[in-house]
């Protein structure tokens, strides 16, 4: 008995040592992982690209401004072609940088739309790491600044915002009620506790997302800051089809919502509809300006 209770044992603590070696080989070389264990958001929720595409097609300028000693952010001031009809402030989503939605920036531009976007630390020429108050911060910045650069022009003000840009511009918008005429939401993230619910990797993360509100960010919350947005037009739109940010969190961001409101539901991959339903995007957020 005693030499089956060894073997066991023996038995027992090899398995033990080859799970931790596993264990530790993927921590080491999955970067998801690592980040997960240490609860890195900069590589959790933040997915940036330092090298730009090429924007020729577009007529912009190019700006930096210091956020902190250590942070510079870049912003770009995109011209419209023809008559200017209104000014968007434009928060890009999780991945790549300005230059990566190009191509959904061109389709306004091109319907007589400024556009000025920003790129959050660390992404595209912006220095830093992205952080959840971080990137909060480096979007009130570029705001304060697209106010100034606006200051004498009597058009109306949109503040759109894209994917996990969606909570950063209504908090914007909440926070400067009287310079923003219209809210939109493309494909919106509804908290940063509903993207560990929704991307959590394990079952026992997942619950703790649930049951740990208290652990996660709480200094925005899109679905709790957009009921405290009065008077302002709101254009919320989803995509069933959406793979990338569940079709309920845009439907719970719009129940919130205050009225007047409107929930356009799409058919597109996530945050492209003004790549594929230009016209109709545009002729939404031409009506509710007028």
């Amino acid at each position: 008995m005693k030499k089956i209770i060894k073997i066991i044992g023996w038995a027992f603590l090899i398995l033990l040592l080859g799970v931790i070696t596993i264990g530790t080989y993927f921590y080491q070389t999955d970067p998801m992982i690592k980040a997960i264990v240490n609860n890195d958001e900069s590589k959790l929720y933040y997915f940036p690209t330092k090298e730009m595409d090429d924007m020729d097609e577009l007529d912009y300028l190019e700006s930096s401004l210091k956020v902190e000693d250590s942070i510079k952010i870049y912003t770009y001031q995109f011209k419209p072609i023809g008559e200017k009809r209104a000014n968007i402030f434009l928060i890009h989503g999780a991945g790549g940088n300005v230059s990566t939605y190009r191509n959904l920036i061109k389709p306004l531009t091109d319907n007589g739309f400024g556009v000025y976007a920003l790129d959050w630390r660390g992404y595209g020429k912006s220095t830093g790491v992205p952080n959840y108050k971080g990137v909060m911060k480096d979007t009130e910045i570029a705001f304060k600044d697209f106010s100034t650069k606006i200051a004498r022009d009597s058009l109306k003000t949109i503040v759109y915002g894209m994917s996990l840009g969606g909570p950063m511009a209504i908090k914007i918008t909440k926070d400067n009620q009287n310079k923003v005429n219209l809210l939109v939401l493309d494909g919106t993230v509804e908290s940063a506790q509903s993207l560990a619910i929704d991307y959590a990797p394990v079952e026992y993360l997942k619950e703790k997302s649930k049951k740990s509100p208290e652990k996660f960010n709480q200094d925005y919350v899109g679905v709790r800051d957009i009921a405290e947005i009065n008077n302002i037009p709101k254009l919320i739109i989803h995509s069933r089809m959406d793979r990338d940010v569940p079709f309920k969190r845009g439907q719970n961001v719009f129940n919130s919502a205050k009225e007047p409101k409107e929930f356009w539901e799409t058919e597109t991959d996530h945050i492209m509809t003004l790549r594929d339903l230009s016209d109709e995007t545009v002729k939404k957020i031409s009506e509710k300006i007028h």
